[in-house]
């Protein structure tokens, strides 16, 4: 994973645009699938909406906010799950709300692009992240590509790796992303 996103960013930096203008704004919406690697755990549901403001034909800031969602059959998700929950079925929810930098190499109808993004994700459904507690502050490297069919209007295939440090412990996490992408302004 970690190969694939050095060479994205070689890409993204090595490319130079091919003629394409810069939007001055991106919208994204879509499906989020993510994989908690610790517990080896699947968030099959989930959802990811994000803006980018492009400074430049090039360099861009990305908010993003998503939800992933799992059942958790007879929950025995270790020492931090609340007592009174454990053994029971939970409906867990994992929020981030994120911001950061991003690269992007504009070509006529492809865009292929890297960024890391900051902030943080929260747990509920009465289980917490390894070290107790249930909102932690995360960093996100990724990258993905838009394949716009219209002027305006394309399609998002992204990968993320999602790491959350809370206690002095990391979770971590990958995450594929499919969705549309809308670029207005110029």
């Amino acid at each position: 994973m970690k190969s694939l996103g050095m060479a994205l960013c070689v890409l993204v930096l090595g490319v130079l645009p091919a003629g394409a203008q810069t939007s001055r704004f991106e919208f994204s919406g879509g499906y989020s699938f993510l994989h908690e690697q610790d517990r080896s755990e699947d968030y099959p549901a989930g959802w990811v909406a994000a803006g980018t403001g492009n400074v430049t034909d090039w360099i861009g800031v990305s908010a993003e906010v998503s939800g992933n969602y799992r059942t958790c059959n007879k929950c025995q998700r270790g020492p931090f799950t609340s007592v009174n929950s454990r053994g029971k079925d939970l409906d867990l929810a994992m929020y981030t709300f994120m911001a950061g930098p991003r690269l992007a190499a504009r070509m006529s109808r492809v865009t292929p692009f890297a960024q890391v993004l900051l902030g943080g994700t929260h747990m509920s459904g009465g289980a917490e992240f390894d070290g107790a507690l249930s909102t932690g502050f995360s960093y996100q490297p990724g990258g993905g590509v838009d394949v716009y069919v219209t002027p305006t209007l394309g399609l998002r295939v992204q990968g993320d790796y999602r790491v959350v440090r809370t206690e002095g412990l990391d979770n971590n996490a990958s995450r594929v992303v499919v969705g549309l992408v809308w670029r207005q302004g110029k």
